[in-house]
């Protein structure tokens, strides 16, 4: 079975460090990731687009049921949360900046590689 993440919103609008669309995916190990771009100078006058991945840390997800989880308890409509993560004072945990994906399409194909490595891993566990 293949394990796809689930796109929960996309947000214009943050108060994340740049000025690009974010992305909030919902994953199989529970998690909430964003992906987002960012120009970053690697050497003078040289800029490059990365990719910040970054784990939302206020909010948890049920992959199974869909369910967007607020502060390990409350349970959040889609719309709300679509509207909490436009605000200031996102609580995210960087994990990861990769400058060698060239675009969001090959960012969604990254993200979907980890998801089905993640739901493996759940599975091996469980075995």
């Amino acid at each position: 079975m293949e394990i796809k993440t689930h796109l929960l919103c996309k947000s214009q609008l943050t108060y994340f460090s740049t000025d690009m669309p974010v992305y909030f995916y919902g994953m199989p190990n529970g998690r909430i990731f964003c992906f987002f771009a960012r120009f970053s100078e690697i050497h003078l006058n040289h800029s490059v687009l990365e990719f910040v991945f970054a784990v939302h840390e206020d909010f948890t997800y049920d992959y199974e049921s869909g369910k967007i989880i607020a502060y390990g308890f409350k349970e959040t409509r889609l719309s709300d949360y679509a509207e909490i993560v436009n605000g200031p004072d996102q609580r995210i945990r960087i994990m990861n900046v990769y400058q060698f994906l060239e675009s969001y399409a090959d960012a969604q194909v990254f993200l979907n590689t980890k998801a089905q490595i993640m739901r493996n891993n759940l599975e091996f566990e469980l075995a």
